[in-house]
């Protein structure tokens, strides 16, 4: 196996801990952090939180930010494309998937039972699931023009965001509908 396959698949599996998940999330959202104010927020030690920053910036989902103030280290989000290894083992990358899935599962269940108190969000809010016929060249493509259409958005922790702006999470799938059995059903 190539090293940076190998090391692909390592990326992929440090997510796999749900500490790290809100880790990232609380970067993603709330902008740059250190061990001590993360740990005091999860109520966890800063010890752990320290072990799980340093691993999530070996593998290229946050680095350090610059420096505040004495020896506190700074770390903030870094965007990453997240690809699964082809021909991993199917189980964990699946139980990988399942639990960054669930995660954007409890982010939309805390919306909406909080949709009387945000009823302007709730007008721009939007689920949209459409079904295409697309080659897998045409998906690719599919996908590239989402990245470039969001890149040119303005980030969630961004300092210059508008008062009354809030994060916004934006999921996107594009995958193709397996049918198994002879009735034609998905599963």
């Amino acid at each position: 196996m190539p090293a940076t396959e190998e090391l692909d698949v390592r990326a992929v599996r440090a997510l796999a801990h749900s500490l790290r998940l809100k880790i990232l999330d609380l970067l993603r959202f709330e902008g740059p952090s250190t061990a001590s104010l993360l740990a005091g927020r999860l109520g966890e030690s800063s010890g752990a939180t320290s072990y799980h920053l340093r691993l999530l910036a070996k593998y290229g989902y946050i680095e350090e930010a610059r420096r505040r103030s004495g020896r506190e280290r700074w770390w903030s989000y870094r965007d990453r494309r997240l690809t699964l290894p082809r021909g991993g083992d199917d189980t964990s990358d699946s139980d990988l998937l399942a639990a960054l899935l669930t995660r954007e599962s409890h982010a939309l269940d805390r919306f909406l039972a909080s949709r009387s108190r945000l009823a302007e969000w709730d007008d721009a809010a939007f689920f949209q699931s459409q079904a295409f016929r697309l080659t897998a060249d045409e998906l690719d493509e599919l996908r590239r023009e989402i990245e470039t259409l969001l890149a040119s958005r303005r980030r969630a922790d961004g300092a210059d965001a508008p008062e009354d702006s809030m994060p916004v999470r934006i999921l996107a799938f594009g995958f193709p509908v397996v049918v198994d059995g002879a009735d034609g059903d998905e599963r």
